[in-house]
C-alpha cells in the first residue's frame, strides 16, 4: 500500500512540475508595479507611466484600466498589442487634500482572469491657499 501511495505522489508531483515548466506564468510584464511620486504639491496633477510588454504568444488587449477613485484618471490604448510589443498606461493623480496617499489602478486584460494591480503613492503638501 505504501508503494502505491508513493507512486501516486510521485506522479502528481511530476505533473505539477511539468505544468510549471511548460506554462508561462508571466504573459504580461510591467516595467514597474508601483510608482512613488514622493512629495507633490496639492492640486497639481502628477503623471506616472507604466510600460506594458506582451510576453505571450497571443495578442494582448487591455480591456479596461481604472483607478480606485475619482482622483486617479487613466489613459491607455485599446489597440491590440502583438506578441513581444509594448504599450503605455498613464495614471494621473490629482490631489485634493494634503497628506499621504496610496491609490491603485486595476488593469484588466484578455490574457488573465484577475486584474493586474498597479500602485501610485506619495505625500501631498498643502498649497496654503
Amino acid at each position: 500500500m505504501k508503494t502505491v501511495n508513493f507512486k501516486l505522489m510521485y506522479i502528481l508531483m511530476a505533473l505539477v512540475l511539468f505544468t510549471f515548466a511548460f506554462t508561462n506564468p508571466e504573459s504580461v510584464h510591467f516595467n514597474k508595479m508601483e510608482h512613488d511620486f514622493g512629495t507633490i504639491a496639492q492640486g497639481i496633477p502628477q503623471r506616472a507611466i507604466f510600460i506594458v510588454t506582451n510576453k505571450s504568444e497571443e495578442t494582448l488587449i487591455l480591456k479596461n484600466v481604472k483607478g480606485s477613485c475619482g482622483c486617479t484618471a487613466t489613459s491607455y490604448s485599446t489597440e491590440a498589442i502583438p506578441a513581444g510589443s509594448t504599450t503605455e498606461i498613464e495614471a494621473t493623480f490629482n490631489a485634493k487634500s494634503p497628506g499621504a496617499f496610496l491609490k491603485t489602478v486595476s488593469v484588466y486584460t484578455n490574457l488573465e482572469e484577475e486584474p493586474f494591480i498597479l500602485t501610485v503613492k506619495g505625500t501631498v503638501e498643502s498649497s496654503n491657499l
